[in-house]
Parts: C-alpha cells; sequence; structure tokens
C-alpha cells in the first residue's frame, strides 16, 4: 500500500496563453487529493468524486510507464479538492498517484521526479497541458511560469500580502481539452492579432507579479478583470462564466475571473478580506452556486 498527495491551485493570470509561451502567474491553495493504492489485476480508480474513468485509467498507466513500474493498482482518491476544472484537480491526482507508487516501491524520488512523471499522467487528460499544473501540484506556493520548448521555467514569488479567494462552481465542469483546442483555431485563424494578445497577456502578467509581491490588492483585482476580457476575447469564458463573475464584482469582489481551462468550471473572485468573502459566497449561494473560501500567499 502507498499513499500520496497532491495539491489544488488557481491561475491568477495567464491561462490558455500559457500554453502557447506566454508567462503566467499560479498559486496553490489549501485543497489537496489524497491518493492511496494497493496492488491489483487491474488498474482501477476508485472515488466519489466526479471523474472520467476512461481518463484516470489513461493516467494512471501513464504514471506507471513514466515510472517504469510494471504493477497494477487500485487507486482510491480522497481528499477535499474538487474535480469541477480550472483546480489542478487531475495534476493533483498525478502527483499524489506519483508518490504513493514511490512509496508502496520503496523508490526515493525528488520534487523533480514527481513533477516530471505527473507531467505524463496530465497528458492523459489535457493533450498537450502547459506544465503548470503538475509544478503547482508538486511545489505549491506562488510562481511564475513560462512553459518551454525542453525544460520549462518557474520562479517563486512571495506575496506581500495574504490574498482571499473565493471559488465558485458553475455548475459545469470545465470542457479543458474543447477550449485548448478553440484557442489553437483562434490563434491560426489571425496569427497578427494573437501575437498582441500574447503581448498583453505577458505585459500583464509581469505586472501582476509586481502586485503580488507588493501586497498590492485593488492594482490585482484590477488586473485580474483584465485577464477575464481577454479570456473573453478568444471564446473561453461561457455565458456560465460570465454570470459568475458578473455576481462576484456586484457583491464586492475586487477582481473576478475564470481560472483554469473555462468553458465552464470555476471562477475566482479576490475580496477584500475574509468578511468580504462571506458576502461573495453568499451571494453566489443566493443565485445557486456552489462555492468555498481560501486563501493563498
Amino acid at each position: 500500500m502507498g499513499r500520496g498527495v497532491g495539491r489544488g491551485k488557481i491561475i491568477l493570470f495567464g491561462e490558455h496563453f500559457v500554453v502557447h509561451g506566454a508567462p503566467a502567474i499560479a498559486a496553490g491553495i489549501m485543497n489537496s487529493a489524497i491518493v492511496e493504492i494497493t496492488k491489483a489485476d487491474n488498474n482501477e480508480i476508485v472515488t466519489e468524486q466526479t471523474v472520467v474513468k476512461e481518463m484516470s485509467h489513461d493516467g494512471i498507466q501513464r504514471v506507471l510507464d513514466a515510472m517504469g513500474v510494471k504493477d497494477k493498482y487500485r487507486v482510491y482518491l480522497e481528499g477535499d479538492l474538487p474535480t469541477f476544472g480550472g483546480l489542478g484537480s487531475s495534476a493533483a491526482f498525478s502527483v499524489g498517484l506519483v508518490r504513493a507508487v514511490a512509496e508502496e516501491k520503496g523508490m526515493v524520488v525528488n520534487d523533480e521526479q514527481v513533477n516530471r512523471y505527473a507531467y505524463e499522467g496530465e497528458k492523459a487528460f489535457h493533450g498537450n497541458p502547459s506544465g503548470i499544473d503538475n509544478v503547482m501540484a508538486t511545489y505549491g506556493g506562488i510562481i511564475l511560469f513560462r512553459k518551454g520548448t525542453g525544460e520549462s521555467f518557474f520562479e517563486r514569488l512571495t506575496a506581500g500580502k495574504k490574498l482571499d479567494i473565493v471559488v465558485g462552481f458553475t455548475g459545469e465542469l470545465s470542457r479543458t481539452p474543447k477550449m485548448i483546442e478553440a484557442v489553437r483555431k483562434y490563434k491560426e485563424d489571425d496569427e497578427m492579432q494573437w501575437g498582441q494578445l500574447m503581448d498583453q497577456v505577458s505585459d500583464l502578467v509581469y505586472r501582476g507579479k509586481t502586485a503580488v509581491e507588493k501586497g498590492k490588492i485593488e492594482e490585482i483585482g484590477k488586473l485580474m478583470n483584465e485577464n477575464q476580457a481577454l479570456l473573453s476575447e478568444i471564446g473561453v469564458s461561457d455565458e456560465l462564466n460570465d454570470k459568475l463573475v458578473k455576481i462576484m464584482l456586484d457583491s464586492g469582489a475586487l477582481g473576478a475571473k475564470l481560472t483554469g481551462g473555462g468553458g465552464g468550471g470555476c471562477c475566482i473572485a479576490l475580496a477584500r478580506d475574509k468578511v468580504a468573502a462571506q458576502g461573495i459566497g453568499m451571494a453566489l449561494k443566493k443565485e445557486g452556486f456552489d462555492s468555498f473560501y481560501t486563501q493563498i500567499g
């Protein structure tokens, strides 16, 4: 038997564009995926969470292949990280699985190896993942990330102030692969416009880095709203994402945007403090949307 943990995350700035080489800033949240394994005749996932079993089984096998492990496992997924989409749940699962397998086999693996093996598992869920989710699930904290052609680059950031975040769920699972494909088509249809958007996002991310490090929450909120406008422009924010963002802003959020793939999934709101966060959560509940509070930094 083996056990491992992977952390969830939100993306403050830069999702989708990061797949194509722009920088992004992601932050670990308190919620995690807990994975336990026992040997079995075939790979199987057992969980009360909502998962796509075919993808999960593929992810399990990809991780085992990457680690050079021939055994099969019954994999139990628990923890308090929702699998709605946008919170890095598949990466957290992959990281937890790597650590569980390493423990069961008596393998010594460092975080760099955990990250690399988990990235292979992520391919089952996202096809061409940026790599940011598995980095966050492995290391946690707040990072500035840029995908490389070989090795990806990431820099740890120190927040000048803890950020109070409300995570709201649209009620529809994120259609991440579909959204990634739609963005790829958008890029191919107008390379010049895409290049301008990439420049805008890169500038926004580095302004966000400064704001995070200095604890300027009003500036962070403003940049989140700018980022949401760009995500709407490339077509990944659907009607439910837009509705959640509006509720969050109308109830006092300093900034709000989708996080992750879009096309449903989750949106995040930056609150002025924990009391304000409670007000945002109540407003979402009144409109029939689930949410939870977390803190980053």
